[in-house]
This record gives structure tokens, sequence and C-alpha cells, in this order.
């Protein structure tokens, strides 16, 4: 949860110091950026391991695990370029929450074949 929060707020400052938060006259563009920055901190939050693991990432499982983790990473990038586009905000917000329901949705370890 804090290294969700902690790769959320990184990416709300550079937000700010990019293209800038102009709430006041696009809060849809907003909105919509703070949802996806939101989707895509907690797609990364998912490989960050639990305390008392040590330093096992949590890839997942297959050759396709990184999709979710390279969607989150798209999604932000998206997000953080998007310069007031409230299309290309939407389509971050799209891609960062593929990101975040692949990660929630695949296994975490691949099962042994019998």
């Amino acid at each position: 949860m804090w290294s969700g929060l902690g790769v959320l707020a990184a990416l709300v400052l550079l937000v700010g110091v990019g293209p800038g938060w102009a709430f006041a006259t696009q809060p849809l563009w907003s909105v919509v950026t703070l949802g996806a920055l939101a989707a895509a901190s907690a797609a990364l939050a998912t490989f960050v391991p639990l305390p008392g693991e040590g330093l096992h990432v949590h890839f997942g499982c297959g050759p396709c695990a990184a999709v979710g983790g390279l969607a989150a990473v798209g999604g932000a990038w998206l997000a953080l370029t998007s310069s007031h586009d409230g299309g290309t905000a939407s389509l971050a917000l799209a891609l960062a929450g593929f990101g975040l329901a692949r990660r929630v949705t695949e296994p975490q370890t691949c099962a042994r074949p019998v």
C-alpha cells in the first residue's frame, strides 16, 4: 500500500511539474489523469515484495506476465505526456486499468507440472 501511494505521489508531482494541473479549466482531464495515475501506481505496487519476503519481486507467471507492468508504465507515460488532452488521458486510463486488471487476475506463480 505504501509503495503504491509513493508511486502515486511521484507521478502526481511529475504531472504538476510537466503539463501542470488545470483543475479549474480542465476538470475532466484532471480527474481522468488522476484515475490513470492511481491505476498505474496500484498496478506497479503489485510488483513490490511483501514485508519479510526479501528481494523476491512478483513478476507473475509465463512469458506474458510483464504485460500488466508494461501497460501500467505505458498508461502512466501517456498521462504524463497528455498535456491537457482528454482523449489521450482516457487512453491512459484504459491502458493503466488494463494493466491493473491484468496484475490482479493473473497468477503470481506458475503451477508446477505434475
